[in-house]
């Protein structure tokens, strides 16, 4: 008895299988000491990871602050980690957006 024939594509020389989306696991850090680890690939939208954090912080109301990297960039839940070349262990700040503030001019 013979062994199956292998698919099509497998036989043909010069295939190259494509590689497999890399996984990261991402860190986000508050002010407050508050740590959220999520693990996504690096073709998901950083939009998975904002909403873990929110998740997991639930005395922080959604959408109240800014996601950071590297202190000067500022996220958006559109981009994804190959985007922003971020690798394993990167981390992201968090901000909540302060209120107050102003002087009552007096």
């Amino acid at each position: 008895m013979s062994p199956p024939p292998e698919p099509e594509e497998d036989r043909r020389e010069g295939v190259v299988k494509p590689e497999p989306d890399p996984m990261i696991t991402l860190k986000v850090l508050d002010n407050e000491g508050r740590r959220a680890y999520h693990t996504l690939r690096m073709s998901d939208k950083l939009q998975a990871v904002m909403d873990a954090y929110y998740k997991k912080a639930p005395e922080v109301t959604y959408g109240s602050g800014t996601f950071m990297l590297e202190g000067s960039i500022r996220l958006k839940g559109s981009k994804t980690p190959a985007e922003l070349d971020l690798n394993d262990g990167d981390e992201i700040d968090f901000f909540e957006d302060q209120v107050g503030g102003g002087r009552d001019g007096a």
